[in-house]
């Protein structure tokens, strides 16, 4: 991946406490265009987002550089099933232009309700998603297809 073209995607965790420092932390490789916070903002922006267009989305936030264009990748935080991701990916198949990476927690390395994340949790977002969205880049990017962390 090149600085010059950042490979957009969409982040989606339910706390801006986790979105914000990852977000800034993936730069200049990796461009969070759009940051969602709850199931049902997914299902109502993702389809827009992998278009490429701005989701007129009532649930602004700070993060993100709004330079909207298809994304390429959609990561989901821990706080959302695998149910749900698979679901909102089968109904917005064929809307993006180009194979898309949605990356989700894997349901087996679930934490227990209640367990608050560590303070450097960011950071190991920020890491996990790099080394997962650089392997699919370096494998061609050409594989519409769901990845565990």
């Amino acid at each position: 991946m090149s600085s010059l073209n950042p490979l957009p995607i969409v982040l989606c965790a339910l706390d801006e406490y986790i979105g914000k420092p990852a977000s800034e932390l993936l730069l200049p490789d990796i461009e969070v265009v759009h940051f969602i916070q709850s199931l049902e903002a997914a299902q109502q922006e993702i389809p827009h987002l992998l278009a490429g267009n701005d989701p007129h989305s009532p649930h602004v936030n700070n993060v993100g550089s709004h330079n909207y264009r298809p994304v390429r990748s959609v990561i989901f935080g821990r706080g959302f099933d695998l149910a749900d991701v698979e679901e909102i990916r089968q109904k917005t198949s064929g809307i993006s232009p180009e194979p898309v990476v949605w990356v989700v927690g894997d349901p087996s390395r679930k934490p227990p309700p209640g367990v608050q994340p560590p303070p450097n949790y960011p950071q190991i977002v920020a890491m996990v998603a790099r080394k997962l969205l650089n392997a699919w880049v370096e494998q061609g990017a050409a594989k519409d297809e769901i990845v565990f962390y």
